[in-house]
C-alpha cells in the first residue's frame, strides 16, 4: 500500500496523530508524519529542517532505514523556540 501523502491527510488523522504522541512516553519513537502533526507543521518543512539543520531537532535513522524522532526532543524544541517578544527573533 502506498504511504499517504501529507496533503492528503485529514485534520481529524493529524488531531489523532498528536494526541497518540501527548499520550506516550517520551522515549516512544515516532515517525515524521507523527512528529509534524505534534508541533503543527508538515512533513516538508520537518525534511528542510534536516537537509539544512535549521532549528536542530535531532532526529535518528536507524540502520540507515526510516527517519525516527522522539517525544522528548519535540519537547525541547517547544520550549526552545518560546519568545517573550518579537525582539528576541534576533
Amino acid at each position: 500500500m502506498a504511504k499517504k501523502l501529507w496533503k492528503d491527510v485529514t485534520e481529524d488523522e493529524k488531531m489523532k496523530m498528536k494526541q497518540f504522541v501527548i499520550n506516550n512516553p517520551d522515549d516512544t519513537p515516532l515517525t515524521p508524519e507523527y512528529a509534524a502533526s505534534y508541533l503543527d507543521v508538515s512533513t516538508a518543512t520537518l525534511q528542510k529542517m534536516r537537509c539544512t539543520n535549521t532549528k536542530g531537532i535531532p532526529f535518528f535513522k536507524p540502520r540507515h532505514k526510516c527517519i525516527v524522532y522522539y517525544k522528548r526532543d519535540l519537547d525541547n524544541y517547544l520550549t526552545n523556540e518560546a519568545y517573550q517578544c518579537t525582539a528576541q527573533y534576533a
